[in-house]
């Protein structure tokens, strides 16, 4: 009963969240030119006709006006990004299940089987602790509650991954079963027909696979295999590690030779919970053995402190470790050049090699799930004048330096200050 009273699956649970949000973030955007056909009052599937069939649950049925349309779809792209990000996790995640179920009944004619497995699992979510790690602004109020609500609340969590589990687990199971009842599957020709449809196809990519016998028969024969595997191949660690390797390539195989790939990405979404507390862990000090970075900042600069505040929320996989260059024995410890230091935010990996300014604001990124996504615009950036645009803010920065120097204190004896008083002044040039 102890065990039940105790959340598990923190970890996996707060990567679905983020996954799951990132997904609906990408759908928003990616039929956003063409939302008002598939979506709008005037569409393809008109209001007249969607209200008619008296949906269950749809904001969009409230008004048809298209001002109402804009504002809805821009709160769906909002809530997601907040759930993704884990802002108020748990009052996002039951506005998400409601945002995502309203645009999927507004239009059942562009449906597919990601969608059907995201409202159940968006449901069952609401009971999980999405936000416990690896968000923003996740559960940490619980620590004030009642002893008996935390334990109540964790059976909750506790149940609500079970009940994702056992879906993907019954998911598997069924259509591996309906598969093996069907002719073409047990004749191992299924794949061959499968990539020959227009429309759920990669002609060049297709082409190869269904142009070869011996992978039509592989690739027939291995999806039922694992889909009816599936399930208990969970009751091992190493047929569980397995059985995920291959859903990856299963997955991403549909996505790239078929173009689901949002049917693929729902899918893979549910994955990390198939994985322990302990294990992430694991790999989580395997991933800061190699890609640890530590960062210098200007402790004395308002600027870079409130930078680095904002960074170290992003860092969710907390790889990065900002270290002020202005406490003690900081860059004697390190062998930091004051001057250089001061001048630039600094940073040193595992291979010891030294970057600064730009350069460590794309090293943070790298390391960072959440600011992956303007990766691209960090390098581009830099690329073209990316270092000379830091340098112009940070030539314009305020630091308060302690001690009664007159004028403007040089970096290295500025360093060295022990005194208390001090006075805000512009960083030495």
């Amino acid at each position: 009963m102890a065990r039940l009273s105790q959340e598990h699956w923190l970890i996996g649970a707060a990567l679905t969240r983020m996954l799951l949000g990132a997904w609906a973030v990408y759908y928003y955007l990616l039929h956003y030119p063409v939302r008002h056909f598939l979506w709008g009052p005037k569409g393809i599937w008109p209001y007249k006709k969607f209200v008619e069939e008296q949906p269950f649950l749809s904001v969009w049925q409230l008004n048809a006006s298209p001002l109402f349309f804009e504002a809805v779809y821009l709160s769906g792209i909002l809530i997601a990004l907040a759930y993704t990000v884990g802002l108020w996790p748990r009052v996002m995640g039951v506005l998400h299940w409601v945002m995502i179920w309203s645009l999927q009944e507004r239009n059942q004619l562009i449906t597919d089987g990601g969608d059907n497995i995201m409202r159940i699992v968006l449901l069952f979510l609401i009971l999980v602790n999405t936000g416990a790690c690896l968000a923003i602004g996740g559960s940490r109020g619980s620590r004030r509650m009642p002893a008996v609500l935390r334990e109540v609340l964790a059976v909750a969590h506790n149940f609500g991954i079970l009940l994702v589990l056992g879906q993907l687990a019954v998911l598997y199971t069924s259509t591996g079963l309906y598969k093996a009842m069907g002719e073409l599957w047990q004749n191992g020709t299924a794949l061959y027909y499968i990539l020959r449809v227009d429309e759920f196809s990669w002609p060049a990519g297709a082409a190869f696979i269904y142009g070869n016998p011996y992978l039509v028969v592989l690739g027939t024969y291995g999806t039922v295999l694992f889909e009816v595997l599936f399930a208990p191949s969970l009751l091992n660690r190493w047929t569980r590690y397995a059985v995920i390797a291959a859903g990856v390539g299963f997955h991403v195989g549909i996505a790239v030779f078929m173009g689901l790939v949002t049917f693929g990405w729902s899918m893979l979404s549910l994955y990390p919970l198939l994985l322990t507390d302990s294990e992430y862990r694991a790999l989580r000090a395997w991933l800061v053995r190699r890609l640890g970075l530590i960062v210098f900042y200007d402790g004395w600069c308002p600027l870079c402190t409130r930078s680095v505040r904002w960074l170290a929320a992003l860092d969710l996989l907390s790889l990065v470790q900002f270290v002020s260059l202005r406490d003690p024995g900081v860059l004697e410890r390190y062998g930091v050049d004051a001057g250089d230091a001061a001048r630039r935010m600094q940073c040193v990996g595992r291979s010891g090699k030294v970057r600064e300014g730009a350069d460590t604001l794309i090293a943070i990124a790298v390391r960072s799930p959440v600011l992956l996504p303007v990766l691209p615009l960090l390098v581009a950036g830099r690329l073209i004048g990316g270092q000379r645009c830091y340098d112009a803010v940070a030539s314009r920065r305020f630091v308060l330096v302690p001690g009664a120097c007159e004028g403007h204190c040089d970096v290295a004896v500025a360093a060295e200050g022990t005194q208390p008083a001090g006075r805000l002044d512009r960083m030495p040039r």
